[in-house]
């Protein structure tokens, strides 16, 4: 017999929740993630809630892979082709992706507020692994450009509601993460310029949120909430779609 029991954990500032199912026939944890998401921890009478947070830090590169599809592909094969009638996200939107040959020696990614086009040297048009993994590399390139030059931009409004001045705020590559704060610095994940601008603010707002509270405490939450009332749905559609962020 066993009892579930809802819980939240904190990886950065993604709020994964739980329910723990205590069984009187174990002696391990588990976890495991049903095809809606829920993330469940069966555990045995015998462990603490201490217990429970100290095996979910420890699958925390896992549980991040599963949720949100946060960690890179290791090799093809790529979840697209970069072929003309495909489809690239951005600002939470999809846009056509239209492939032309060009005098170009590498992939070069453009786009015109309604449609991508991604010029190719003749020999990448195919869908052949070097040809994808270029023009991959090109959609990448140009999503972290934008990417660093639009998300510090929207934290301006929130920085002045705080009573912050010039905050830092970086855009790079982050492992297993969409942002953190350190030591007075905003570093976002660049996918996030992908998603809906009300997600990029989410994010932001819960960085900069930071600097007046380390801890997800109420004080923390309510901070959020004074900037972005409806963090908790904006918070569950990162839950439930951050993995369509990847490329």
């Amino acid at each position: 017999m066993s009892e579930q029991l809802k819980r939240h954990h904190h990886i950065g500032q993604t709020v994964v929740p739980y329910a723990v199912d205590w069984s009187e026939d174990r002696e391990t944890m588990s976890l495991s993630i049903d095809e809606s998401l829920e993330l469940t921890v069966t555990a045995p009478m015998t462990a603490t809630s201490d217990d429970i947070e100290a095996v979910l830090e420890s699958r925390q590169e896992w549980i991040l892979q599963k949720l949100y599809g946060l960690k890179e592909q290791e090799g093809p094969p790529y979840p697209q082709e970069y072929l003309t009638g495909e489809k690239l996200q951005y600002r939470g939107r999809q846009y056509p992706l239209e492939v032309v040959e060009a005098d170009v020696s590498q992939p070069v990614l453009s786009f015109d507020e309604q449609t991508f086009t991604l010029r190719t040297h003749r020999y990448d048009g195919g869908g052949d692994r070097v040809s994808v993994h270029r023009k991959r590399q090109a959609v990448v390139d140009w999503f972290i450009e934008q990417a660093r030059a639009e998300l510090p931009k929207r934290a301006t409004d929130f920085e002045s509601r705080l009573g912050l001045d010039d905050v830092d705020v970086e855009v790079s590559e982050i492992e297993g993460r969409w942002g953190e704060y350190d030591d007075g610095v905003v570093r976002l994940n660049w996918r996030l310029v992908r998603a809906p601008v009300r997600i990029q603010d989410y994010v932001i707002a819960h960085e900069l949120a930071h600097s007046a509270h380390d801890e997800h405490s109420d004080s923390f939450w309510n901070t959020v909430g004074a900037l972005v009332p409806d963090y908790e749905d904006r918070r569950e559609w990162l839950r439930l779609n951050g993995n369509t962020l990847a490329v």
